[in-house]
């Protein structure tokens, strides 16, 4: 088989718009773009009796890890872990706090949250340890 050099082109499959944009994240910003749309569309898509039941179940799970840290003995690499994950929890209760209209028991969970986030603070930097 015979490969003619007039029908090989050299081709350039990036595009201009993602090149002239100088960024070492670029497609983590796209990615966290697109998956805040798909999360917030499928809280919105809920009734505020879930959400609530949402946030109400993602407190008490932290709150139980808070309590089971008690009986564990905690180093650098377990208490960051953890850490995380309770922090994490918080970041995710705060966003459905966000679609609830404002209310005292809204502004309630918010400071729970804020707690939970402050302890998870101090498991990452081994307060507890």
């Amino acid at each position: 088989m015979k490969i003619y050099s007039k029908f090989i082109f050299p081709i350039n499959f990036t595009t201009e718009s993602i090149t002239s944009k100088s960024g070492k994240n670029l497609f983590e910003e796209y990615l966290k773009v697109a998956l805040s749309e798909i999360e917030k569309k499928e809280l919105l898509g809920k009734t505020q009796k879930e959400r609530i039941n949402l946030v109400y179940q993602k407190l008490e799970k932290s709150f139980e890890i808070l309590e089971n840290i008690t009986n564990l003995e905690l180093n650098e690499a377990s208490s960051e872990t953890i850490g995380d994950f309770i922090l994490a929890q918080a970041l995710e209760i705060n966003k459905i706090l966000e679609t609830l209209p404002d209310s005292s028991l809204k502004n309630l969970l918010k400071d729970w949250t804020f707690f939970i986030g402050i302890e998870a603070q101090k498991i990452k930097q081994g307060f507890y340890s």
